[in-house]
């Protein structure tokens, strides 16, 4: 498995607009940007990006148009405006992959032609250069130090292990950004981004999480993710999760469960992460109740490389107290 570290303005720049909502989630990671270049934007700006904000239903705006963007071949050399200018185009590449649907698509359509004057303004306010000069020295600097640190594990036999015998990608990218956080985002293929404040071990860990999504089919597993959805541990942790943190349905939630689940198993056991449980605590403030229990089961009920992840999955699932995870749960933590 190749493993790969690139940089893209393109998706910095859809990043940035995180902060350009003004939102305190993001402008308090990234102290300073706003003032910069947020609050000299036209009063039509603020307006076109509050209205893509209502529309998006949060303002986690970066994640949407990096997923979007990246679907189209050679993404990061094309001009950013052009390919916001043509929404058919987008969806005929976003169309090729697992994350598209159409009654979604046809909601969030409208942000991208929308947009296209807050790009214009923001080049012309510098922006370009301002990253050129501030932030592309600091990325390429966490990219010799990633690229080192990745060669000291060996990812790809264990993501195998997890996936099912010749299921690993061949490669994994990994684009660095500055204005990411507090985000690890998955985009289409096998690659995601991550941000350059984060420490090695968590962009590594980011890398291993992000690749597993989606873990399997939905529609192969719809009676058993409804019945799972019913649980009490889950509905307590879908109810009074932060919605700051995404995952708008329960079936998104319970995705990112299993999928936070299988990394950080992998992440302990190649010394990646050392307090699985005290992670698992802290994380979006604890609300992956059921990462947790996942987590021991893989423990418990180990997976033969042979089988695919969607069956072991299954399978899983017929062996785990499902309407009594919450119990399940409490004996984990109290160990």
């Amino acid at each position: 498995m190749n493993f790969y570290v690139r940089r893209s303005y393109n998706l910095d720049l859809l990043n940035f607009f995180n902060i350009l909502t003004g939102e305190k989630f993001y402008c308090d990671r990234h102290p300073g940007m706003y003032e910069l270049f947020g609050e000299s934007l036209s009063i039509d700006s603020k307006s076109r990006i509050k209205e893509a904000v209502q529309i998006n239903g949060s303002a986690m705006l970066g994640p949407l148009f990096s997923l979007v963007i990246s679907a189209v071949p050679n993404f990061e050399k094309r001009n950013i405006i052009r390919m916001f200018e043509d929404p058919v185009q987008l969806e005929y590449y976003l169309k090729q992959y697992p994350y598209y649907d159409q009654a979604l698509w046809s909601e969030r359509a409208p942000i991208f032609d929308m947009l296209i004057p807050v790009i214009h303004e923001l080049q012309e306010n510098g922006f370009k250069s301002y990253w050129q000069r501030e932030k592309l020295p600091k990325i390429k600097k966490v990219q010799r130090q990633l690229r080192t640190f990745a060669q000291t594990f060996q990812l790809d036999k264990e993501i195998e292990a997890m996936l099912g015998k010749g299921q690993a990608p061949e490669n994994i990218t990994v684009y660095l950004c500055a204005f990411a956080a507090p985000h690890g985002i998955k985009i289409c293929g096998p690659k995601y981004i991550s941000d350059i404040t984060f420490s090695l071990e968590s962009t590594l860990g980011i890398a291993v999480h992000e690749i597993f999504h989606p873990p399997y089919d939905i529609k192969h597993l719809e009676a058993e993710l409804q019945k799972l959805g019913e649980d009490p541990l889950l509905q307590h942790a879908f109810k009074t999760k932060d919605p700051k943190y995404g995952y708008a349905t329960m079936t998104g939630f319970i995705e990112e469960n299993v999928v936070e689940a299988m990394a950080i198993s992998i992440c302990h056991k190649i010394g990646l992460e050392d307090d699985p449980l005290g992670y698992f605590e802290k994380h979006d403030e604890g609300s992956h109740m059921l990462s947790v229990v996942l987590f021991d089961a893989f423990s418990k009920h180990p997976k033969s490389i042979e089988q695919p992840f969607e069956d072991y999955f299954r399978d899983l699932l017929d062996l785990l107290p499902v309407g009594s995870l919450d119990r399940e749960y409490e004996a984990i933590m109290n160990m």
